[in-house]
């Protein structure tokens, strides 16, 4: 397509104010009831299911999306409609040189801020250990760190940051912790295990206790602490046999030692997943699938310490502990479910970029929002306009060439924050069906005035 459209430079921008909801989301006594289903073998990704076979509804679900992908929009709204809070595992497994400020991340995050919804953000952790592709540069890594904390606050405050190491090794832990201003909550992933590796040479000898005891120890006094992934292993590879009655004595163990020994632990999340059969690792942690391990589970959830939904109260003053003394915890009303897709409405007065028609059933068109044909400062917005035929999941925006921005909701938007140099500009707007199939696209040009 020709010429479309004439953009100034934008002007400075100013970073708006973050809402305490890390505080206001911690509750006065208890611990969020949380869980990874995507693989369990039973319940496979069904929420319901999942309560059904443990007795409890849950508090917190966990996702893992790669830096890269879209927001996960959709399972964050069945989690919602739950009454249960998303905890996403954002995790930047091509290593920390993708991470930029740019319109993938900004995006990202406006896409949170758009759910409706608290989100617990667990990015890039595990830092601590060699199996992870962003470990090994701890300086770097704070940096990261801090870039994608900045703009969160900036562009989505529902978000909250957790950084959470992997509990071993327990000595490169505090090399990686980015400061108290950049984190919201401080995690843990905890596995007990019998043989570390899946190696009958290598026993544990390091407790769980161990290794939640020095996290614990080190940052509880000022920030709230996650177990944002559990398990205890019911069938172990190294040995070749069930070990059930080791995984019902860890996990009585764990589950009643947090009222007393660790009150400020507000989250404990089992990972149910068959890690030996899907080569993940050496162990079976999948709660649901040993009788005996399903009904311990079912047991110690049940006490009324443990908490199926969500809480709210007041935020506390930065770096001050609530009082759990005599506080119960007020459950709220459940968080209200975000709007439909179909319900969001992008900016009025769009702009139709030159030549582009209304596009037939099975074709895609752009439009751009907040700009006139002659002039726009600042940010503007393209919008992909979808045939009515076409079956979307994935909207991909191009700038130069480059991922600008990956969006999986309606309307399939891009907020561009103009930073580029004066001149012609192609933008290419690719639509991808579920299956991955691309289904359409569009190509356009655009001219950024100098705005001198």
């Amino acid at each position: 397509m020709a010429l479309a459209l004439a953009v100034a430079l934008p002007a400075s921008v100013t970073a708006a104010p973050a809402t305490d909801y890390a505080s206001a989301l911690v509750p006065a006594l208890g611990a969020y009831l949380g869980a990874y289903i995507q693989l369990d073998p039973v319940a496979k990704g069904d929420l319901k299911a999942f309560e059904d076979l443990t007795g409890r509804r849950h508090a917190v679900y966990l996702r893992y999306v790669g830096y890269g992908e879209p927001f996960p929009y959709r399972w964050v709204q069945e989690v919602v409609a739950r009454g249960a809070l998303p905890q996403i595992a954002w995790e930047p497994n091509n290593g920390l040189n993708e991470v930029h400020d740019d319109a993938y991340l900004r995006g990202w995050a406006e896409a949170a801020a758009h759910s409706g919804t608290p989100i617990l953000l667990r990015y890039a952790s595990e830092m601590n250990g060699d199996w992870m592709p962003y470990s090994g540069n701890p300086d770097e890594y704070i940096r990261k760190w801090k870039l994608v904390t900045t703009v969160m606050r900036e562009v989505a405050p529902n978000v909250i940051m957790i950084w959470c190491p992997f509990g071993l090794p327990r000595s490169t832990i505090p090399l990686y912790y980015p400061g108290d201003d950049f984190v919201d909550w401080v995690g843990i992933n905890i596995y007990a295990v019998v043989y570390n590796n899946g190696d009958p040479g290598q026993p544990a000898t390091e407790s769980q206790f161990d290794q939640l005891k020095f996290v614990y120890d080190l940052y509880a006094d000022r920030k709230p602490i996650a177990i944002c992934e559990y398990a205890a292993t019911h069938y172990c590879v190294a040995a070749k046999q069930q070990v059930r009655e080791f995984a019902v004595r860890s996990m009585k163990e764990l589950y009643a030692a947090l009222p007393t020994r660790f009150p400020r632990v507000v989250l404990i999340s089992w990972f149910s997943v068959n890690a030996a059969s899907d080569r993940l690792a050496n162990n079976e942690y999948a709660v649901t699938t040993d009788p005996l391990v399903l009904a311990t589970y079912r047991e110690l959830i049940a006490s009324p310490y443990f908490l199926s939904a969500p809480v709210r109260r007041p935020p506390t003053a930065p770096g001050v502990p609530p009082d759990t003394a005599e506080d119960p915890p007020v459950i709220a009303p459940p968080i209200a479910a975000p709007p439909a897709p179909d319900q969001l409405v992008v900016p009025e007065h769009p702009f139709p970029l030159e030549g582009q028609a209304v596009p037939g059933p099975r074709e895609m068109g752009v439009s751009l929002y907040g700009a006139s044909p002659r002039a726009a400062a600042g940010k503007v917005t393209l919008a992909a306009t979808l045939g009515s035929e076409l079956k979307v999941d994935t909207v991909t925006f191009y700038l130069d060439g480059r991922i600008h921005c990956i969006t999986n909701f309606k309307p399939y938007t891009w907020n561009w924050k103009i930073q580029e140099e004066p001149g012609e500009h192609v933008i290419k707007v690719v639509a991808t069906a579920p299956n991955g199939v691309e289904v359409a696209t569009a190509e356009v040009s655009v001219i950024v005035a100098d705005s001198s």
